[in-house]
């Protein structure tokens, strides 16, 4: 994950959207700029949002270099440790010119002249001196030579000395007992470099915390002093620790890479709250379908599967695209570029106790990823409740409506989405266990939790029982050829309740449904035969042939298939849940046809919490 940080920072670096390693962008502007010459200067205000040298400085004294407070850059704080920042500000410049990567001879004396003028107090005297306050930030900017109009501390240089400097601060044990620790970096693999103990700079997920963390000595490489896990180096350059923690910061602030898969809404840096961050290595554009898609379109795309919160209402567009543009066929534009050299990243991350918990890694080519989508997409499809187009629910839709925040179900779904792996253990039993309550099935009028979790429960559950399988497609919507026990008893109670239902000119608030539920998807044989002579005698007489024709159509399938089951395993319940939801389906998107269609209104309606107190 490291690794593909890095390289993600160094290709948003050379798009212009990261500053260098060792910068970052600050909320306070540089309001100050010092514009030098031999033997004159003068003080200028500014308002500049750049990126500028950064060491996590808090509490402690660090200076930056060539570009500070004014505190450090002038000598403007007058309290006990005013001149105590100044000097330090000073001592780095002398380094810096000490340094022997300092090649660049204009730079050098533009940074020697600075140090003159400085030292000799002469700034003190100008206007505008009196107005700069010691959190002010002030940049140098000389006005002879080469670099006239140059803010100092962007020269390459400059920004290479700082990258050193920050990599000796980084390095293991306490503020004064630093060990310069040589090895090979476990990322780019440069060797010998300094390896860093403390990643300056932290990430945001809820609050500011490392991106590392030690729990205990046995976890530490390079290990060594009395408290390993306080002074061990991490394996990693400065460089590919700054630049992993940069790209991980535009990630989380950027609404394309981030969503919120699960979230405590009383406690923002609960290890419940999972957040995943993805990207895409795209090397060029690709052609899909004959047009040609940007990394932002198919990136908005892939990730839709992770979704967000269902609200019950339409299906969202960008599932439905995407499984248009799964069927489409995928080439790079470039020649010589196939799809597996196109990747998608995706990490879960949780906020913890001073640290930031990695819940999963995925890494994959698009090649597969296009076939593993494709394939989860169709385990989760499924005809609405009330017979809508068949759609995908999305997997903050299908977690919300399990209510769990298990991190082990998410991870084992997104590996089913990206990687193809089996959906996790227990998947459908956690469905089936959500659907055994009658009151999800006709859940009360304004019981919106109820009304929105039916539909992604038996996706789900159908996720669980068919993905990969030939049956995914068909079991979409009703399987009217398909002759399991299970699956037929299922349908049958959809039936009779569905006589009931016109016999009653659809005027009841409670069906069969809400008493005998549960016990026909659990011992059919004993339930179902008072319930079919009671629709024989009351409710088929009422309704015409229809329907009635249809429960011989499956009582005589159920015969020829064995009879009604003594008891269902758990797995039958399963399809027992899915036919009774599908036939329920088929019946109450015929409704707006014909006789029923005024009660199919009102029941559309109730669905949705409005003006009717029918069924």
């Amino acid at each position: 994950m490291f690794r593909e940080l890095v390289e993600l920072g160094k290709r948003l670096q050379g798009e212009g959207k990261l500053p260098p390693p060792g910068f970052y962008p600050y909320a306070e502007p540089i309001r100050w700029v010092v514009h030098f010459s031999p033997g004159e200067a003068e003080l200028r205000e500014a308002s500049l949002d750049w990126a500028r040298p950064y060491s996590g400085r808090t509490s402690g004294l660090e200076a930056h270099l060539l570009a500070d407070e004014g505190a450090y850059a002038l000598g403007v704080d007058p309290g006990p440790k005013g001149q105590e920042k100044h000097r330090l500000f000073l001592e780095l410049l002398d380094k810096f010119l000490g340094w022997e990567g300092l090649r660049d001879p204009n730079l050098r004396q533009a940074v020697g002249e600075l140090l003159l003028l400085l030292r000799s107090g002469r700034l003190q005297g100008h206007p505008l001196f009196p107005r700069v306050r010691p959190k002010d930030w002030v940049s140098f900017v000389p006005e002879w030579g080469p670099l006239a109009g140059q803010h100092l501390f962007q020269h390459p240089e400059a920004q290479a000395f700082w990258q050193e400097e920050l990599a000796e601060r980084s390095a293991p044990g306490a503020k004064g007992n630093k060990r310069a620790v040589l090895g090979e970096c476990a990322v780019c693999g440069a060797s010998p470099v300094r390896l860093v103990g403390k990643i300056p700079l932290g990430v945001r997920l809820a609050g500011t915390k490392p991106l590392h963390s030690f729990n205990a000595s046995a976890f530490p490489s390079f290990q060594g002093g009395a408290e390993p896990e306080k002074q061990a180096p991490l394996g990693l350059c400065f460089p590919c620790g700054d630049t992993a923690t940069r790209a991980f910061n535009y990630l989380v602030d950027h609404p394309l890479h981030r969503l919120d898969l699960v979230r405590e809404r009383e406690s923002r840096d609960s290890l419940a709250n999972q957040t995943a961050l993805f990207w895409l290595k795209a090397p060029a554009p690709l052609e899909v379908g004959g047009e040609a898609w940007g990394e932002e379109d198919l990136l908005r795309n892939l990730a839709q599967v992770l979704g967000g919160e269902g609200e019950g209402e339409a299906p969202p567009p960008a599932l439905g695209q995407l499984e248009a543009l799964l069927r489409l066929p995928w080439r790079p534009k470039e020649a010589g570029l196939t799809l597996e050299a196109y990747a998608f990243y995706l990490a879960v991350v949780s906020p913890n106790v001073g640290r930031v918990a990695v819940r999963e890694w995925i890494a994959t080519s698009l090649a597969q990823l296009q076939k593993h989508l494709a394939s989860f997409l169709e385990g989760l499809r499924v005809v609405g409740p009330w017979g809508e187009p068949p759609r995908v629910p999305s997997l903050g839709e299908v977690l919300e409506a399990l209510g769990s925040e298990n991190p082990n179900l998410v991870r084992g779904l997104l590996r089913t989405a990206y990687l193809g792996q089996s959906p996790p253990k227990g998947l459908w039993q956690m469905a089936l266990d959500r659907l055994r309550n009658p009151r999800l099935w006709n859940p009360d009028r304004g019981d919106w939790e109820r009304r929105r979790s039916l539909w992604p429960l038996v996706a789900a559950l159908k996720l669980g029982l068919f993905h990969g399988r030939e049956e995914a497609k068909e079991m979409a919507t009703l399987s009217a050829d398909r002759n399991t026990p299970a699956y037929l008893c299922g349908r049958l109670l959809a039936v009779l309740e569905e006589a009931q239902l016109r016999a009653s000119n659809f005027k009841i608030n409670q069906t069969l449904v809400d008493r005998f539920y549960g016990a026909a998807s659990l011992a059919p044989a004993s339930t179902f035969g008072p319930l079919l002579r009671q629709a024989t005698t009351a409710h088929f007489p009422e309704v015409g042939q229809e329907v009635s024709k249809l429960a011989e159509e499956i009582l005589t399938r159920l015969a020829q298939a064995g009879g009604f089951p003594k008891v269902l395993s758990l797995p039958e319940q399963a399809e027992f849940a899915l036919g009774f939801y599908a036939q329920r389906a088929a019946f109450r998107a015929g409704r707006g046809k014909g006789k029923a269609g005024s009660a199919a209104t009102e029941g559309w309606a109730e669905e949705r919490g409005e003006t009717t107190d029918q069924e």
